[in-house]
């Protein structure tokens, strides 16, 4: 068992899928509050039988691959690079190379010894970036790689963001249509499909392209007036209206991330605690996203 303040998590952009570190990585911390889910490998193992004999004679190997999920406060848009595979700032519009890293994820033991996970060849597979009113926003993402090699060196550096960095929920601001939702409660951003494996004449991915992305937008505010009530019913015709916004966060240091949304429809629209005496009106709303850039 090990104890707060006995974790490394650092990350470098691969030059080449599965490289590992390059020659002079620069090794970052994705943001503060980080926390790590379950870091896994599946082997994909199939038994193998004989007729005449009941008990397996062992197993054969399938596919490897291994899994992690990441948490963390925002403080900045280094990640990006992880994200978006036309440069850190816009889903492709096209199939392409998926950027691809290596972690360091290293416990510090009682003993006073290290024990490392490497990851290489990592992919996102999706990135969620969530508010909530009263607490800071974070970022999700989930992780699959292609490699776990044993001779990645502990990084000498790592470039540590700030708690001074960290995006609060009041420097958030959203948009929806031109209409701006000043009583926002909570909304998440979620990228899912941005990256898969290509695999071949190996147990391990050959490399990784860019998937079948699909961008989606969860808000929940308070019901000040009937726009969004209007994108969702009042539609003529037999189509869903499209639409564009916005979800802006500005920390205390004055640095602003931005990212802009076009296509949205809703794809399912609801009124929830209409008569409740200690709960105001609100509004739960599910979009459908074309794109996302970063401004």
């Amino acid at each position: 068992m090990t104890s707060a303040g006995a974790a490394t998590v650092a990350y470098c952009v691969e030059n080449s899928f599965g490289d590992g570190p390059p020659a002079e990585p620069t090794w970052r911390q994705p943001g503060i509050d980080v926390s790590v889910g379950d870091l896994s490998v599946e082997e994909a193992l199939e038994r193998s039988r004989q007729p005449d004999d009941p008990t397996p004679q062992g197993s054969r190997e399938g596919n490897w691959e291994g899994a992690a999920s990441v948490s963390f406060t925002l403080t900045d848009t280094n990640w990006h690079d992880l994200v978006f595979a036309d440069g850190g700032t816009a889903l492709p519009n096209s199939v392409m190379q998926a950027p691809s890293s290596t972690w360091y994820l290293g416990v510090d033991l009682p003993d006073g010894s290290t024990e490392p996970r490497t990851p290489t060849g990592a992919i996102v597979t999706e990135a969620t970036i969530n508010y909530e009113q009263g607490s800071p926003v974070t970022v999700d993402l989930t992780l699959l790689y292609g490699f776990e090699p044993d001779d990645v060196a502990e990084p000498e550096t790592i470039a540590q963001p700030s708690r001074t960095d960290a995006f609060e929920w009041h420097g958030a601001s959203f948009d929806v249509n031109g209409m701006s939702q000043s009583l926002m409660q909570s909304a998440s951003l979620s990228l899912a499909g941005l990256h898969r494996f290509r695999r071949g004449q190996d147990r391990h991915p050959f490399d990784a392209v860019t998937g079948a992305i699909e961008p989606s937008l969860s808000t929940d505010a308070t019901f000040t007036e009937r726009d969004q009530l209007a994108l969702a019913v009042d539609d003529a015709g037999d189509t869903v209206g499209k639409v564009s916004g916005s979800l802006s966060f500005t920390n205390g240091q004055g640095t602003t991330i931005e990212y802009t949304l076009s296509g949205l429809q809703p794809n399912s629209y609801g009124w929830a605690d209409l008569v409740n005496p200690d709960t105001d009106l609100h509004e739960p709303i599910d979009y459908h996203v074309a794109d996302v850039e970063v401004a």
